[in-house]
């Protein structure tokens, strides 16, 4: 299974230093907690240049809420954050999606 998450920051510059800094943090410490890093991109248009998605696997059968809030209370989370300000990313959405089959 694959979740889409969907990070909007205040601001273009703020996104780029979160892409750049943080989640090259993430990329590492997330296969712990039992995600599979699929990509990461940032906006490039400017509706979304203030945006990162991310694009994460997991196996059917996980909790991701239960992963998910086991990596936010971790120590790797606490270092791959550090330094962010966190009230910076205005909105957090994710979405689960799966693979469709085509006939």
């Amino acid at each position: 299974m694959e979740q889409l998450r969907i990070y909007t920051l205040a601001d273009r510059q703020t996104a780029e230093h979160y892409f750049a800094e943080h989640w090259t943090k993430h990329i590492i410490n997330l296969p712990k907690f039992g995600f599979q890093v699929k990509g990461v991109w940032i906006g490039n248009t400017p509706g979304v240049a203030n945006q990162v998605i991310a694009l994460l696997s997991f196996s059917d059968n996980a909790d991701v809420d239960e992963m998910t809030d086991r990596y936010m209370k971790s120590a790797e989370f606490a270092d791959d954050t550090a330094g962010f300000d966190r009230s910076k990313i205005t909105n957090v959405e994710t979405k689960i999606i799966r693979s469709a089959k085509l006939t």
